[in-house]
């Protein structure tokens, strides 16, 4: 790793290592407005793990199908793809469709559809009124390096608008 990286590591490790973001701290603002900018967002959540950031998607996915898009109490499903990988918390485990990552640690978190990855078709057959969001590895990378075919990604241009992307 580059030397000033680490130097600035140090040196930031030797004030404060790591901050919740429920405590005020004068380097937050600059930081979410920084990347903002950079992201081209109006709003960033910080995360520190995938895992988390997966979480928090779902949860967010979940409210808005809840709240915005009227979907009833406990029947909001997000689509996901066979073969995903995206942590190994309870509710993540929940839609993996690899035996092992789920042996031993049910009940499981319901409320997902699988369909097989890339399958464009699947997708959009999947979709109903109680879709919430599509949550999506671009690239899966847990099995080995598997990109979409090109339909795909043609085919998320064209979901309907009340869908969340996660």
């Amino acid at each position: 790793m580059h030397p000033r990286i680490i130097a600035r590591l140090i040196e930031q490790a030797q004030q404060l290592t790591l901050t919740s973001r429920a405590f005020y701290n004068d380097k937050m603002g600059q930081f979410l407005e920084s990347i903002c900018q950079l992201s081209g967002f109006e709003k960033a959540l910080p995360m520190n793990t995938g895992s988390e950031a997966v979480e928090t998607a779902i949860k967010a996915a979940r409210k808005w199908g809840y709240l915005k898009k009227g979907i009833q109490e406990n029947l909001g499903e997000i689509i996901v793809c066979n073969n995903n990988f995206a942590g190994r918390t309870v509710t993540i485990i929940s839609f993996s469709t690899e035996d092992q990552y789920r042996l031993g640690f049910g009940p499981y978190t319901p409320g997902f559809k699988a369909i097989p990855f890339g399958d464009a078709k699947a997708l959009e057959e999947a979709i109903t009124p109680n879709t919430i969001g599509f949550l999506v590895e671009p690239i899966q990378g847990e099995g080995g390096v598997v990109v979409p075919p090109e339909a795909i990604s043609k085919k998320l241009g064209r979901l309907p608008g009340n869908t969340t992307y996660c």
